[in-house]
Formats: C-alpha cells, sequence, structure tokens
C-alpha cells in the first residue's frame, strides 16, 4: 500500500527540499518505489535533481486540468531520476506554481483536495510519495496536508525554528478536524543540527516537554554537513555525491525509522 508523506515547515533554509530528495533516495535503495513531488514554486527539488525547470508539463498543469475537468495522464508529467545508486521519479515544478492560488481560489469543489484527486491516479504506482512543500502555511501546503497520509517536519533545533513549529501543528491538526481525518503525523527530524551546542540541546528539550507527547520525535538527526549541502549543485542526492559519508548514513537511517512506521 502507497503511502504519501507530506514534508513541511513553513520557515525556510531548515533542510526541507534536501530531507524530500535524500529521503526519497534513501527509500529507493531500500528497493521501494518512490515518487517525489515538487510542490514549491522555487522548484529547488526538481533543478537540485538536475532536472530542467523549463519543461512544458509540470505539476501546474495537472492542477490546472483537475480544476478545469479535463482530462489528463499524470504520467505524462513524470521524470525518472536514475543514477548508479539510485532511481526516483519526480513531478517537477517551476516558479509557474504560484498561479496555482488562484487556480485553486476558481474551483467550486473541495479546494484542500486538489492535488490529492491528482495523485489518486498514480500513488498505487509507488510504495511512498513524498511531497516536497513551499515554506508557507498556503493553500499549497494545505493540498499537501489533503493529499498526505502522515507529515514529516524537519526542524533545524534553533530559536526560530521553535517559534513557528506551533503554528504548523496547530495547522496539521486543522486538517486532521476538517478535511482529511486520516492524517497523522510521521514525525519531527531535527536537520542542520549541532549537537554539541548547548542551544540546540535546550532547543530539543523544548520541543520534548511541548510536543513530545503526542508528536513523534525521530531519533536519527541529521548533522549540518558540506556534503549534504553540496550535493543539489551536482543534481543528484547525497548518496550519488558521498555515499559513505555522514549525511549519507544519517538519511539511510531516517529511512529505516519511516519503513519501521509505515
Amino acid at each position: 500500500m502507497s503511502k504519501v508523506i507530506a514534508i513541511t515547515n513553513q520557515k525556510g533554509g531548515v533542510g526541507k527540499t534536501t530531507t524530500t530528495v535524500d529521503l526519497g533516495a534513501a527509500l529507493s535503495r531500500e528497493n521501494k518505489k518512490v515518487l517525489l513531488v515538487d510542490f514549491d514554486p522555487q522548484g529547488n527539488l526538481t533543478s537540485g535533481l538536475g532536472i530542467d525547470r523549463k519543461r512544458p508539463f509540470t505539476v501546474l498543469n495537472l492542477l490546472q486540468s483537475e480544476v478545469m475537468g479535463m482530462p489528463y495522464d499524470v504520467h505524462e508529467a513524470i521524470v525518472t531520476h536514475e543514477t548508479d545508486e539510485v532511481k526516483m521519479d519526480v513531478l517537477p515544478a517551476n516558479k509557474l506554481l504560484v498561479s496555482a492560488e488562484a487556480i485553486f481560489n476558481s474551483f467550486d469543489g473541495e479546494k484542500e483536495l486538489i492535488l490529492k484527486n491528482v495523485l489518486t491516479k498514480v500513488k498505487d504506482d509507488y510504495d511512498y510519495v513524498l511531497i516536497d512543500c513551499p515554506p508557507s502555511l498556503s493553500l499549497l501546503t494545505i493540498n499537501a496536508l489533503g493529499a498526505a497520509n502522515s507529515v514529516l517536519i524537519p526542524m533545524q533545533p534553533a530559536k526560530y525554528s521553535l517559534d513557528g513549529l506551533a503554528d504548523l501543528i496547530k495547522l496539521v491538526m486543522m486538517a486532521q478536524n476538517s478535511f482529511n481525518t486520516e492524517l497523522e503525523f510521521e514525525g519531527i527530524v531535527y536537520t542542520l543540527d549541532t549537537p554539541n551546542q548547548i542551544e540546540a540541546r535546550n532547543i530539543k528539550q523544548d520541543v520534548e516537554d511541548a510536543y513530545g507527547a503526542n508528536v513523534r520525535i525521530h531519533e536519527t538527526f541529521i548533522p549540518r554537513l558540506k556534503d549534504i549541502s553540496s550535493s543539489p549543485s551536482y543534481g543528484v542526492s547525497v548518496f550519488d555525491f558521498a555515499p559513505s559519508s555522514k549525511g549519507a548514513m544519517a538519511y539511510a537511517n531516517l529511512a529505516k525509522e519511516v519503513l519501521a512506521n509505515a
């Protein structure tokens, strides 16, 4: 059975796109079929895997066709990213995705479930579908929550990340209570982590105290490493750029935790 995970945090720069790519790559290395959905108008997931953001058919076209009731084939937009180490499918995006808000608002039906309707046509072809959300609590993020089975929150253990976590938790709970009653928390994963710093340890304790009883906090943390941050410049995952690195090992361990929670 396919599992759809929305990877989201309204704060930018926390390693959200990197986590989507490298967790997907790690799952593919566990012989899972993976689809990555770039749902951020910045299109960083698309370009970070060496895919041209100027492609004529992207996730935006699928949303438009769904809203307009036009026939479409999701497979026409899917691009396969295959290397010696990983194989994943990608639904690409570019800056034109900013117009999705207007498309959603023009729809007379359930605006929160448009992406879900699109993914329903292909999700059973995959073991995991990972949605890279924009750094905002917009209708794009709400649609990702409507399509997902669970929510994974990459979080840098720093003050500003903690400040925004409460709003994100509230949004997920709103989704659970209104348009996706089956939505669960996949958990919080610490990214760009500096575990030896006092501030990071204090923030983690604050998160544990506030949310630990209701939201899973992954044992695996993703350290701040150049190997992880550099791989998108080469259009590959960390498993291709530095397969023996601590970063690759961290994402491999995170994938094992996600698989255990299937």
